[in-house]
């Protein structure tokens, strides 16, 4: 895992001294080795840069950026390559030769084999550029899913790239303004929809995409998205049984490793499957659980059972609330675009790096994959209510306030009285503010356009893509890559293997049926009866506590006055009505928390351009 940065078409030393600054900003992601290397074309100057966490092969033989003296061919990698191995047999096979163990070696090699096409060979989690000078041109590539980012930023000949968007900012050639359509973005979903981002000129390569850059020319392309076709797959046990094998060795896969590794457990069903199946292919496992002492938060019965379950050696860091306040300026600082959902991210790595780990592997996706929010069943109920008759949807939208959060019911009753479009109903549960409320706090309108959902094709399987292309990209996996890097920390994520999604994603919903009932059926062997039915609870910080009490004074000096360059974007009178209704106990603390997570991000900037003009 590393932080990997790159310049092209600028003088040399510009070039170079750029890549340093983006690496010098990206420590904390690599703080094992540094390398800068000058490359290019004539005319065209190229200098890549990486910071690395040594997990596969931490001899110097890994050292980045990599050079292949055969082709002349360098690369920076970020990321793991699960079946490298196998690839390596392959290439060694076709006459390739190795002076590594590592995997970002056979990426470069199978680069070498079959050049852009490499990324279809490759399974992991990944964000790389190629320097290819028979070609003429930098080749950058991002993984299916968006595990790991990749950003840049395109200006005539001049093209910079790195994995964290703060990197870019650090070089000065950008100016430090805010993107009005970005933040309209966050403001809709609580995190920022790629491939914008919240800096005016900077983008995000979109996840499964590769690109071509030839002399300032920009050209991307798609190899892969989430499949929507159900392939024949067994049904029934055997759909359990084969869900069972693909897990078991998706899981091995993430195992490798020569640093520490454990498996962050909550106690839930997802990490506590992972723990598992980790115990049956480890002699030695190594879990970690984060606990509060509060009644209503803790996990901590559910976390000790399972670590004895299944022998793990085990770590509960215990945490009072109050004590997670002395870690919110880190973390905001280590957030690299706002967002609603990051801190208790940061805490959970903090915990896991205090212990000795460099690698964790998470329970993420699982939700995604197998309706573990229940929005299948909300989204059905919803969509139906909009084919009611006028007349008749107040009645239905009282019924159905339970579907939508507390503090919603309002927002409920306007989305139902608003022309029916298909899709409205999922993105009515993502959002964070409605259209009107935005306007009134940016005077942006944003994407008004919701996801389509096709009222004749599988519903649950729409939902799945919808939240991995949205919610579980743009905020899990972004959140997860910022805080865990920020604390020198590799989180794995086996749930979103891409050959695990596309089988989840090919299965029909009477085969999934509700609440992860498939996983259960194909895993429910390797849990105690008291994981297994036990009603989900979510690691939940007590921010409502602290909006109230804690924060209480400093919410709302922010949000009175906006630090700079957020004021040009975001009315402060409506900011401070969003407040003042959420301590009459109008809504829901995500709103404010949402305007004060934005001010505090703004303000770790530094300074900032103006922005344009409401």
């Amino acid at each position: 895992m590393c932080g990997i940065a790159g310049a092209a078409g600028l003088p040399e030393l510009e070039a170079r001294s750029a890549v340093e600054e983006m690496c010098d900003q990206m420590t904390a992601r690599g703080p094992d080795d540094h390398g800068v290397e000058q490359t290019g074309g004539p005319g065209w100057p190229v200098a890549l840069g990486s910071r690395r966490l040594a997990i596969i092969d931490p001899s110097p033989a890994g050292h980045q950026p990599m050079y292949d003296p055969g082709r002349g061919t360098t690369i920076v990698f970020n990321g793991m390559i699960y079946n490298f191995a196998e690839l390596r047999e392959r290439l060694h096979a076709d006459g390739e030769t190795f002076v590594s163990d590592c995997d970002t070696e056979v990426v470069l090699k199978a680069y070498g084999r079959f050049g852009p096409e490499c990324v279809r060979h490759l399974r992991g989690m990944f964000a790389f550029s190629v320097w290819d000078p028979d070609a003429d041109q930098l080749f950058l590539a991002r993984d299916r899913l968006g595990i790991k980012p990749l950003y840049y930023a395109h200006t005539g000949e001049r093209f910079l790239f790195a994995s964290q968007v703060k990197a870019l900012l650090r070089t000065g050639l950008l100016p430090r303004r805010l993107s009005p359509a970005g933040l309209a973005s966050y403001l809709t979903y609580g995190a920022v929809s790629e491939p914008l981002t919240a800096i005016d000129g900077v983008r995000a390569l979109p996840a499964g995409h590769t690109a071509l850059v030839r002399r300032g020319e920009l050209r991307l392309a798609r190899y892969w998205a989430p499949p929507r076709d159900e392939a024949s797959v067994p049904a029934g046990e055997d759909a359990a049984r084969s869900l069972r094998g693909l897990l078991e060795e998706t899981v091995e896969r993430h195992l490798v490793s020569d640093a520490p590794l454990g498996v962050f457990l909550s106690g839930g069903i997802d990490s506590s499957i992972l723990a598992a199946v980790a115990a049956r292919h480890t002699d030695r496992l190594r879990t970690v659980s984060v606990v509060f002492d509060d009644p209503e938060l803790s996990e901590a019965p559910y976390t000790r059972l399972m670590a004895a379950h299944v022998g793990s050696e085990h770590v509960q860091v215990d945490l009072r609330p109050d004590d997670l306040l002395r870690y919110l300026d880190s973390a905001f600082g280590a957030m690299d675009q706002p967002t609603f959902d990051g801190i208790n991210t940061y805490v959970v790595s903090r915990a896991a790096a205090m212990t000795g780990l460099k690698v964790a592997l998470s329970g993420l996706g699982a939700d995604e994959l197998f309706d573990g929010y229940g929005y299948v069943r909300r989204v059905a109920a919803l969509e139906r209510a909009r084919l009611v008759p006028q007349p008749l949807r107040r009645t239905a939208g009282r019924a159905l306030g339970a579907l939508v959060g507390a503090g919603r019911g309002a927002k409920l009753g306007e989305w139902l009285s608003a022309p029916a479009t298909p899709g409205s109903s999922y993105d009515l549960l993502r959002r964070v503010f409605l259209p009107e409320e935005l306007r009134a706090l940016s005077g942006v309108n944003g994407d008004g356009t919701p996801p389509a959902l096709d009222r004749e094709s599988d519903l649950f399987n729409q939902i799945s893509v919808l939240d991995l292309t949205n919610y579980t990209k743009n905020v899990l996996l972004r959140d997860t890559d910022a805080m865990s890097m920020a604390n020198s920390l590799e989180v794995r994520v086996p749930y979103l293997d891409h050959e695990l999604v596309e089988r989840a994603l090919r299965l029909p919903a009477r085969t999934k049926g509700r609440n992860k009932a498939l996983l259960l059926a194909a895993c429910s062997d390797l849990l105690p009866r008291e994981v297994t039915s036990r009603r989900k609870q979510a690691f939940v910080l007590p921010i409502a506590r602290w909006l109230h009490r804690e924060l209480r004074d400093e919410v709302d000096e922010r949000l009175r006055r906006p630090p700079d360059g957020l004021e040009e974007i975001l009315d402060s009178a409506v900011a401070q009505g969003v407040w003042q209704r959420y301590l009459a106990g109008g809504q829901r603390w995500l709103q404010p928390w949402s305007l004060y997570a934005l001010s505090r991000w703004t303000e770790s900037l530094g300074e900032v351009a103006p922005a344009v003009s409401r």
